[in-house]
């Protein structure tokens, strides 16, 4: 049961109840981030976000996380460009602290001067680790040359120098401006009554000022008319690399069928970069495709890391890639595993209350429509491959696309083999000829709507004659099965001379059963939205797998046959440790 409903202030309340755990979180989402800063504030609210944890009217320096932490609870938050986010989980009976938490530090927080300035250093820190990281560079990289006007092209965690100078008054000003409760909304989702809780909601947050909340023009960006290439120089042993292309915000119409383009080519095992460039042959270590939609104008991202000797090979991997999807259509296979998979993630979010406040809340601040996920779904199952081939088309040419690398090579190496590539592209493009496509319509699979239940369950213990222990736990609160099967292993089972042995076992388990090719594996698992991984640790070995409900049977069918009948060969062997050993490498670039 969810209600929705306004304080006074203006403040916006989401209660969901679920009777699952005896667990609550508290989630407070505020309509500003790092793309509503001015100059000279770049930071600012990751700066902010940090600031509020440091003491209010109720709480000293250091109170607030050590009295959620000390009822068992974990307390959070992040800064994004579009929003920034503050929440609590914790058990039900300590509840009452986690809204006090999140009302002192959203509505009262202290900002002392010295406070601000002891902090300083640690957002500053912040900002050096990030030199440190592959991933933190490549990603700004990938933005700044996407975003040359507008604000997405800054760092989230902003500039030193600002961090530096900006002055006590500055932040208490851009607090009240952006931080007002109509500029807020509070989602509370777990194990409550909704009467009770609305009454303790409005207790705490209706003393919340309402202050006037100052309104943002972002920078819009130039229209691009010609491809981008920018590479960096930095000491990793791993290289990193994005092609990017504009697309609309999330709001748009052709943002499903985008959502599935990006399935289709690099989500799962199954997609086609994975396939051609993890699985075929290891020419990267990894790879996938996504499409980044947020408020303002987002992006279509193929990203790949690899070793610096393999970019020319994995450049042409993804030109065949490319082109293929350029000029055939998708097939209704794909589409139908696409969003099926897409679907499936509506029930797997709704396992955690965390999960479920992510979903109500990202509902909620980009389209202030708990319903928009529904909408979404039936507007992606209404695609046809030509609507895919159609959004290719459009969004996918060579006027737009960008190309980002941060590498341990030669830079001017490294930008002669990426221009040569992006030419060669260009040039194809030219010369492609799209196949016909049939507009045919296609029948998708449809989920059980039981009524769920939240009785009491209990843990049944079962001793099998083979010795295997099994317990069982019954939820009717619930579409998904979960199930774990352990070993004792692990690391501590190895010895000098086989180390690395039990994450090379993990690697390879899903490779092929007796009855089934490792290709049928991945198809199965993908076709059934279902996730099957091995987890290998100090102390154990083990296989789990999560799946929805309406394909029980067939989950558990392939699960077994997984466990009980792997086929480990050289070749798969022999791909894993080429892997394994290049991520041995990289831990090199993470200090």
């Amino acid at each position: 049961m969810t209600k929705k409903y306004q304080l006074k202030n203006g403040l916006n309340v989401i209660l969901t109840e679920s009777h699952k755990s005896p667990v609550v979180s508290v989630q407070m989402w505020v309509r500003t981030g790092s793309a509503d800063e001015k100059k000279g504030e770049e930071g600012i609210s990751h700066f902010i976000e940090h600031l509020v944890f440091k003491g209010t009217r109720k709480f000293g320096v250091g109170e607030i996380a050590s009295t959620i932490e000390g009822s068992g609870g974990e307390l959070n938050a992040y800064t994004s460009f579009d929003q920034t986010v503050f929440y609590v989980t914790i058990s039900k009976e300590f509840i009452d602290t986690g809204l006090l938490a999140i009302a002192e530090m959203m509505g009262f927080p202290n900002f002392d001067s010295q406070e601000i300035d002891n902090e300083r250093e640690v957002v500053i820190e912040e900002i050096k680790r990030g030199k440190d990281s592959l991933s933190r560079q490549a990603s700004e990289l990938l933005f700044k040359t996407n975003y040359t006007k507008h604000p997405y092209g800054i760092p989230v965690i902003g500039y030193d120098k600002n961090i530096r100078t900006l002055k006590t008054k500055k932040i208490v000003d851009f607090f009240h401006s952006r931080y007002a409760p109509r500029n807020m909304f509070l989602v509370v989702t777990g194990n409550f009554e909704t009467t009770e809780m609305k009454k303790k909601v409005n207790q705490l947050f209706s003393e919340f000022k309402d202050y006037k909340i100052k309104k943002v023009k972002r920078n819009v960006e130039k229209k691009q008319k010609a491809s981008k290439i920018a590479v960096e120089k930095a000491n990793f042993e791993q290289s990193m690399a994005y092609l990017s292309w504009k697309i609309p915000n999330i709001k748009h119409k052709d943002i499903p069928a985008l959502d599935v383009l990006a399935m289709i080519l690099g989500q799962g095992d199954t997609s086609r970069l994975v396939q051609k460039m993890r699985i075929e042959k290891a020419v990267v270590n990894s790879v996938g495709a996504s499409s980044f939609t947020p408020m303002d104008d987002g992006l279509f991202i193929v990203s790949m890391s690899y070793a610096k000797e393999n970019l020319s090979e994995a450049l042409e991997d993804i030109q065949i890639v490319l082109e293929k999807i350029l000029t055939q259509p998708v097939t209704v296979d794909e589409i139908k595993k696409a969003i099926l998979n897409i679907a499936s993630e509506e029930y797997y979010s709704m396992e955690t209350v965390d999960g479920l406040s992510r979903k109500v809340g990202s509902l909620e601040f980009y389209f202030k429509d708990l319903k928009a996920q529904d909408k979404f779904l039936k507007s992606a199952q209404k695609l046809t491959a030509k609507d895919i081939m159609s959004v290719v088309h459009k969004y996918l040419n060579s006027q737009t696309l960008n190309v980002s690398v941060v590498t341990n090579d030669e830079v001017k190496k490294t930008k002669e083999i990426i221009t040569k590539w992006v030419k060669k592209h260009h040039k194809n493009l030219k010369n492609l000829k799209k196949q016909k496509i049939e507009n045919k319509k296609i029948a998708h699979s449809k989920f059980n709507k039981t009524k769920l239940s939240s009785k009491k369950v209990q843990t049944e213990k079962l001793i099998l004659k083979n010795g295997v222990t099994l317990l069982l736990r019954q939820h009717e609160d619930t579409h998904v099965i979960s199930a774990k099967a352990a070993y004792l292993g692990g690391i501590r089972s190895e010895n000098q001379s086989i180390d690395g042995l039990t994450e090379v076992l993990g690697r390879t388990w899903t490779c092929g059963t007796k009855n089934r090719t490792e290709n049928q594996i991945y198809q199965e698992i993908e076709s059934l939205a279902a996730g099957i991984s091995p987890v290998s640790g100090r102390n154990s070995l083990g296989l789990g797998l999560d799946i929805l409900n309406n394909f029980e049977k067939k989950g558990l069918d392939l699960f077994l046959d997984i466990l009980t009948n792997p086929i480990f060969s050289n070749e798969t062997i022999t791909r894993e440790k080429q892997v394994q050993l290049e991520q041995i490498k990289s831990r090199n670039d993470n200090p």
